[in-house]
């Protein structure tokens, strides 16, 4: 029968010491887990825009999947998505076959989530150049014209 033989470290082979032990306990101070604001605002805001259409004359709102909306009007050309993309925590609206569209503009806009903006937070455009509700709106204000620019 063979034994093995057993390891054993002699006080010279110890690792020296080091000042990244110091630092890895000052980044888990100072960097913590933060919690994940944007989830739960996009949920919210997806909602708040399904609650807020409910009843509105021929409006059709359909689950894509998990994360994704689609807004279009019963009869008209044209159609509005809505997705919440977790990875990289943004809400994104995508533009689909609006007959005025200039083909040479943006078929998607990208929202982030400002905590600190009014007091439970709000979707600004990536570009700085609108809010979310704000341009929902003016998207269909394009499949509802009648309605006018009020």
């Amino acid at each position: 029968m063979t034994t093995k033989p057993t390891a054993t470290t002699p006080e010279g082979d110890a690792l020296p010491p080091t000042t990244l032990a110091e630092l890895r306990d000052l980044a888990k101070a100072r960097i913590g887990a933060e919690p994940d604001k944007a989830g739960p605002a996009a949920v919210r805001a997806m909602a708040a825009i399904v609650r807020d259409l409910k009843g509105m004359p021929e409006i059709l709102v359909s689950r894509e999947h998990t994360h994704k909306i689609k807004l279009q009007r019963k009869g008209k050309v044209g159609a509005l998505t809505i997705e919440f993309q977790p990875k990289i925590s943004i809400i994104e609206i995508g533009f689909l076959n609006f007959a005025d569209a200039d083909p040479t503009t943006t078929k998607l806009q990208r929202y982030t989530f400002a905590a600190d903006k009014g007091p439970s937070g709000e979707w600004q455009r990536l570009d700085d150049g609108g809010e979310l509700f704000q341009d929902v709106r003016q998207t269909l204000l394009k499949l509802y014209p009648e309605l006018g620019a009020g």
